[in-house]
């Protein structure tokens, strides 16, 4: 029994439903069942220039052309609808058909609408759809943002009219005046908590999607680079192997290679392919450390590598160690143990990391040449207990002194110029470590002497139940 592994007219139409196909007299001969429904004459038997034209690549549409270009990115844009078509041109193995593979391309959900097509009418492949629905998430995020604004300038507008009579009720009962500044300043806290914690999502949800966005081009290039580099070679071997057959050359020839620089092309192009191919892998790292940072297409809690995390928040902070004027480059010291993977919140323990390793990068930046130890950063993982793991960050900065490290993971308290913090990313921080994770922040600091912050996690949630307020005390006292 012989298999078939070809698609019929029906299959095709229905796996790409706004395909065209296009035999050697430019007819449309075939369409997919999507693209037909914008059209109330059918389109088979009409010519592909009466129909569209090409956006790119900018050429006429002739049998010649679509032919050369076939491994190009078409758009093709109706001369009848105000619609565009994208997706890329293949030749059938009998020479005697082109094959229009693609998509409508649009950026926004609600104009499908307009042209009378829905979701359901793209294929289940098409990457356009996870893209609009991205484009309909975030445009959903962003009016829930605006709201929330609108929600917090009127609590604002409370607070203020709510410190005019704190004022005037200051004189008659001290005690009541007290009381409502205690409130003022938890409301304030929860306000301040709640956008960072709004923004923070939104921040992870454009990382996601600019990550994905970019993955999928650089990828493709990454790809093709290998093969454009294998194909640079056995040309400049085939060059090689004239010059070797054919010496004599002629002076027309022999002039144009100089002009070129034929000699330091020759050398330079496969060190340019490879430093083409280093940059894209690079890019490739930078986005794949992207999607581990924002966690945001896995579960809320999951058993996660807790090294993966603080390697991609320091691919991601990476510029910030590089030497400046002032300092030279941030050493960093991994001492990573044997770590089972920690059931945790692993987007927010990135966060706690980011900011933990932000702080100390801010210490060093003070640094100078009078101190004895270079500018540097040790992070040290290790098993603490059969229940529990243990991180230290440690910086060799000019430390924190007792009266500031009481403080620390109090709200809206920093040792920093105004502008340059919020006092909210140690309170927050605590919040996910002690509240979120049931686990326990400290820092141990000396003024010349660096500071190190140590979190310790339960390797499964809900382990270290606790009273957070006493440990808070306990913990900011040792």
């Amino acid at each position: 029994m012989t298999l078939d592994y070809t698609l019929s007219p029906q299959m095709l139409a229905t796996a790409f439903p706004f395909h065209l196909v296009i035999n050697h007299d430019l007819q449309i001969i075939q369409t997919g069942t999507a693209i037909q429904r914008l059209y109330s004459q059918s389109l088979v038997g009409s010519l592909l220039t009466d129909r569209f034209s090409a956006e790119r690549p900018p050429i006429d549409l002739t049998w010649d052309t679509l032919k050369k270009h076939t491994k190009s990115l078409f758009i093709l844009r109706s001369l009848h609808h105000d619609i565009q078509l994208k997706g890329q041109i293949i030749l059938a193995d009998s020479d005697e058909l082109l094959f229009f593979l693609g998509s409508l391309w649009v950026d926004d959900v609600s104009s499908l609408t307009t042209i009378g097509i829905k979701l359901k009418d793209f294929a289940i492949h098409d990457p356009t759809i996870d893209y609009l629905f991205l484009r309909k998430t975030t445009d959903t995020s962003l009016q829930e943002v605006k709201k929330l604004t609108e929600e917090l300038i009127f609590q604002q507008t409370q607070l203020q009219q709510a410190l005019v009579v704190k004022d005037n009720l200051a004189k008659i009962a001290k005690s009541q005046a007290n009381r409502l500044e205690d409130a003022l300043k938890n409301l304030q806290q929860a306000q301040s908590q709640l956008v960072q914690t709004e923004k923070m999502s939104s921040l992870g949800q454009m990382v996601a999607g600019v990550a994905h966005e970019i993955n999928n081009p650089v990828s493709f290039i990454h790809g093709n680079l290998k093969f454009a580099r294998e194909y640079i070679e056995d040309l400049l071997q085939l060059v090689a192997l004239y010059r070797q057959k054919y010496p004599a050359s002629d002076p027309d020839i022999e002039a144009f290679c100089e002009q070129i620089e034929f000699d330091f092309l020759i050398d330079d192009l496969p060190q340019m392919m490879q430093s083409m191919y280093l940059g894209t892998d690079r890019i490739r790292n930078i986005v794949a450390s992207l999607r581990v940072f924002s966690r945001l297409d896995e579960a809320e809690h999951k058993s996660v590598n807790i090294h993966d995390g603080l390697d991609s928040t320091l691919l991601l902070l990476k510029h910030r160690l590089n030497a400046t004027s002032d300092r030279p480059e941030i050493q960093v010291i991994h001492q990573y143990g044997e770590l089972p993977n920690v059931e945790c919140y692993a987007g927010q323990l990135n966060q706690v990391f980011m900011n933990i390793l932000s702080n100390a990068i801010d210490a060093l930046n003070s640094w100078d040449e009078l101190q004895s130890s270079p500018p540097q950063i040790q992070i040290k993982t290790s098993v603490d207990t059969p229940e529990t793991i243990l991180i230290e960050i440690a910086d060799t900065g000019i430390g924190i002194p007792e009266t500031e490290r009481s403080r620390l993971f109090d709200p809206f308290f920093t040792t920093k110029p105004i502008g340059q913090g919020t006092g909210l990313g140690l309170s927050i921080s605590y919040q996910i470590v002690v509240e979120k994770h049931g686990g326990r922040l400290w820092c141990e600091s000396a003024v010349n002497q660096g500071t190190t912050f140590f979190i310790q996690l339960p390797q499964v949630l809900g382990v270290m139940k606790r009273d957070y307020s006493l440990t808070k005390q306990l913990e900011l006292t040792q």
